[in-house]
């Protein structure tokens, strides 16, 4: 049996996810920027008067694009193997390569994304940048702690399919969980103890600080979400590994 050749697996799988992601509709990848605009112009005009805040638009672009990109690996990367079940089934490919994947064309429409949303900040003279050592400790933390999840749904779904509608449904009360619309940091203290114990409303909180006000963020919690997230990790990829010969009998 010929060996795999992962790399280039990869290469067609990205190029081919990133042009049927553009050509299921008429606008193309223009929709990866209208997307976002239509969530901040709902949220803006729902809740800018309860804010009153000057900047609550620039606040609900940096927190919804990110938001987009980190639920996206996860939900996308959830179902990532049963939509790739022939692969799976008839050339044995290792099942991890299908999260790889979307961790990649995800965060490659992050990229283009947020150079739009930066450009509206320069535009707007709020672009106030953080170091790029603040900004590598908090991009490791939030795309391991996104993949961790993604990776380790994507060893239960095949066995337990209704979890990509739980993880769907659940997306949405997590974005308001975690200070995407709110800031969490301008709540009441009891809010602030319970829900900073979501490591996503500290990844929010922290590229808002370092896109918009300048500062590094709290490098503590953020050093504290990446390292405890890497064992969830490597524990998901041991099991995806190991149930690699029962998952192709699942995917029926």
């Amino acid at each position: 049996m010929n060996k795999i050749d992962y790399p280039a697996l990869t290469s067609y799988l990205f190029w081919s996810e990133l042009k049927s992601d553009m050509n299921k509709f008429m606008l193309g990848a223009l929709w990866w920027v209208l997307e976002p605009a239509l969530y901040v112009a709902v949220f803006y005009f729902l809740f800018a008067e309860l804010r009153g805040r000057a900047d609550f638009a620039l606040v609900l672009v940096c927190g919804i694009v990110t938001w987009q990109w980190l639920i996206g690996i996860i939900t996308s990367g959830a179902s990532s193997v049963l939509k790739k079940k022939n692969l799976v089934q008839n050339f044995r490919v290792h099942p991890f390569a299908f999260p790889v994947v979307i961790l990649l064309v995800n965060t490659f429409k992050y990229g283009v994304v947020l150079s739009f949303a930066i450009a509206l900040f320069i535009w707007k003279d709020a672009f106030n940048p953080g170091t790029a050592v603040d900004f590598g400790l908090w991009f490791s933390a939030a795309i391991i702690t996104a993949f961790s999840y993604a990776v380790l749904f994507s060893v239960a779904t095949p066995f337990f399919p209704d979890l990509q509608m739980v993880i769907s449904r659940a997306a949405m009360l997590m974005m308001f969980l975690s200070g995407v619309i709110f800031p969490i940091s301008q709540m009441s203290p009891e809010a602030q103890a319970l829900l900073y114990w979501n490591p996503f409303a500290h990844l929010i909180e922290g590229v808002r600080d370092l896109l918009l006000y300048g500062e590094a963020g709290d490098r503590q919690k953020l050093l504290i979400i990446l390292v405890s997230h890497i064992p969830i990790l490597l524990i998901s990829y041991t099991l995806l590994s190991r149930l690699r010969g029962e998952i192709p009998k699942r995917l029926v």
